[in-house]
């Protein structure tokens, strides 16, 4: 069973490389993939993968677990309705229920998984989900992230206020343009239980907590195989045309590298190792600083949320165009100096450039 799934993924993995190389010649190709991509012991990347899906899952569900069992709990001794009035008002701009307040609020004092457990328990629509998944992607675990922004000299306290407020933002904006009729798709048989029982309430957590294991492992995998594939330099040497494009230095793409696709918290090791090594001049810091409040983690924090209903190409397109459109404004001149006011490193306070 072990050795077709290896050549079931290995004809994948090599179907991939052809699609990515179209120019080589046919007969050595499959010479080329072996030489290039093909570890010598394939157990070595799923046992790794594994291991590192299986340690991130962990914290994650130790965070999603309670607090959806948490909230339905809320939920069923009338909390819910008690505070939805409060929030209604806000809520109603975005077009949320007042309990969506909740939601919000999990993710901006703890990580997005906790705002997916608050949001399991309440009905929503496909809309409003992803309604949700874009201003809690602009705005989520502020404190670890804040912390970590400011330790890198990369943001100060106002940025958290500064990622509420546009999130909201952003969220009312969606609510006038978005259509009504957006889908989704829910991949849990549980999600959209009719009457509330504790054993469905279970089985719903359970199946999503599954499905996170099984996202975070694909996630680790594809980062097994980027660093085991040697011609991954060829990807980051097309990368810089993001730098190039915001005219940031070339040493601003391993750090947005890291905080795009793995994020400001599990990616904070790695940050400030670029900041200790790779010192960035106070441009880098100010875009790099404003493109990760906007998209960070891009693939996990898209995922979880298309897990549940969210739509892809909404949440997915407006993030990264809101991020490339700006920091093409920003980036311009020196208009990036005239926004520390918004929780932006201050010029004094950024690392000086190595010569």
């Amino acid at each position: 069973m072990q050795t077709i799934l290896c050549k079931i993924f290995k004809s994948i993995m090599l179907h991939a490389y052809l699609f990515i190389n179209f120019r080589m010649k046919d007969n050595t190709t499959n010479q080329q993939f072996e030489k290039n991509f093909v570890p010598r012991r394939w157990q070595d990347i799923f046992i790794n993968a594994g291991k590192q899906a299986l340690k991130v899952s962990w914290m994650l569900l130790k965070i999603y677990i309670p607090v959806s069992l948490f909230t339905a709990f809320l939920e069923r001794i009338g909390f819910l309705a008690f505070i939805a009035p409060f929030f209604e008002p806000l809520m109603k701009l975005l077009g949320l229920p007042g309990e969506a307040a909740l939601v919000l609020i999990a993710a901006y004092v703890n990580n997005l998984f906790a705002a997916l457990a608050a949001a399991s328990v309440i009905d929503l629509t496909f809309r409003q989900i992803t309604i949700i998944a874009i201003v809690t992607g602009f705005a989520h675990n502020l404190f670890v992230e804040t912390g970590v922004l400011m330790k890198l000299k990369m943001g100060r306290a106002g940025i958290a206020f500064t990622r509420i407020i546009f999130g909201l933002l952003v969220g009312f904006i969606m609510n006038l343009i978005m259509p009504e009729n957006i889908r989704g798709a829910i991949l849990n048989p549980y999600a959209a239980a009719g009457d509330f029982s504790w054993i469905d309430l279970l089985l719903k957590v359970s199946i999503t907590g599954l499905q996170i294991i099984a996202l975070m492992f694909v996630i680790m995998l594809i980062y097994e195989l980027l660093i085991l594939w040697k011609h991954s330099a060829k990807i980051k040497e097309k990368l810089t045309v993001f730098t190039r494009m915001f005219d940031m230095s070339p040493a601003a793409l391993a750090p947005w590298m890291v905080g795009t696709f793995i994020g400001i918290a599990y990616g904070a090791g790695i940050l400030f190792r670029l900041n200790k090594d790779r010192r960035l001049n106070h441009k880098d810091v100010c875009l790099l600083t404003v493109s990760m409040c906007l998209v960070h983690a891009v693939i996990e924090d898209t995922m979880i949320f298309v897990l549940v209903g969210a739509n892809l190409w909404w949440l997915l397109g407006v993030r990264v165009l809101l991020m490339i459109v700006i920091l093409s404004i920003i980036s311009r001149g020196k208009i990036y100096r005239k926004l520390t006011w918004l929780g932006l490193p201050k010029e004094e306070s950024t690392p000086i450039p190595e010569k």
